[in-house]
């Protein structure tokens, strides 16, 4: 299906649009790639910011600074690829318009130490390392690693999520099957399958052994056998809300279970 740029009004294919999160552009029309590096000038800072309020992007000071310092020709496609670490910045107002601000609230966020820079190599944005660390830690809090070569995979692993992210984002459309394919095996091989959500015919998922539990355990009917090895309380403290406050989707009263040792010991 074929989309209409809103500029220049011609029909494209949908790689050749950028990814918006404008919501009012939808139903076939969007902006294209052409006409969105056409509009950003990035010598006139004005004509970036009114892109990025088109596009519903955020404006990031000091990425417009480093990549007209770095670059003779700076694109908007650029401009999103280099953005794409920032996973803090979503939409236009998350923008940041002063260099010096975004720099001084970085810094109260995250330091990038030199045992950081070792295990995850050098030349990566102070966001994109934030981001290594706190997708680690994800891993750390479903299943720790015990050994150094265990560690070392799941680094690898979590820089191969980070190359699907990009896929994704920059609509590589022939990548992203390869590197989806490719992340959920690595899940596998280091015993994370029950974290993905998708069905797949080399192993059961979490959902799958549940649905094959449900057919041949016995179910409760009176309250006091529900849950009665306490099993569904370990999953929801030990698995779903680590989960859901990796997401973001955890709130305050579930945060503050995963630090109440109340009742674990039987």
């Amino acid at each position: 299906m074929k989309q209409v740029c809103i500029v220049c009004g011609e029909e494209k294919r949908p790689n050749q649009f950028l990814k918006h999160k404008n919501a009012f552009l939808k139903d076939g029309y969007s902006i294209c790639k052409d006409c969105a590096n056409n509009l950003a000038d990035f010598k006139d800072k004005e004509s970036v910011i009114q892109v990025c309020q088109l596009t519903n992007l955020p404006y990031i000071e000091r990425l417009v600074v480093d990549l007209v310092k770095s670059n003779d020709n700076v694109s908007f496609g650029l401009y999103m690829k280099r953005l794409a670490p920032f996973k803090r910045f979503e939409t236009f107002r998350d923008s940041e318009f002063s260099e010096d601000g975004l720099n001084e609230s970085m810094s109260k966020e995250f330091k990038v130490t030199n045992n950081i820079i070792q295990r995850w190599g050098d030349g990566y944005s102070q966001e994109e390392y934030a981001y290594f660390e706190a997708a680690l830690k994800g891993l750390m809090a479903i299943k720790a690693a015990t050994t150094s070569l265990e560690l070392e995979r799941y680094i690898q692993n979590v820089k191969l999520k980070d190359v699907l992210n990009k896929a994704l984002h920059d609509g590589d459309f022939k990548a992203i099957t390869q590197l989806r394919k490719s992340y959920n095996d690595d899940l596998k091989e280091l015993g994370f399958d029950s974290v993905l959500n998708a069905k797949d015919d080399s192993g059961e998922s979490l959902g799958q052994r549940i649905q094959k539990w449900e057919t041949t355990k016995p179910v409760p009917d009176r309250e006091e056998f529900e849950d009665a090895s306490g099993i569904m309380k370990y999953i929801l403290k030990w698995f779903i809300i680590p989960m859901r406050r990796n997401l973001g989707m955890a709130d305050e009263k579930e945060v503050e279970s995963l630090y109440d040792d109340t009742g674990d010991k039987q």
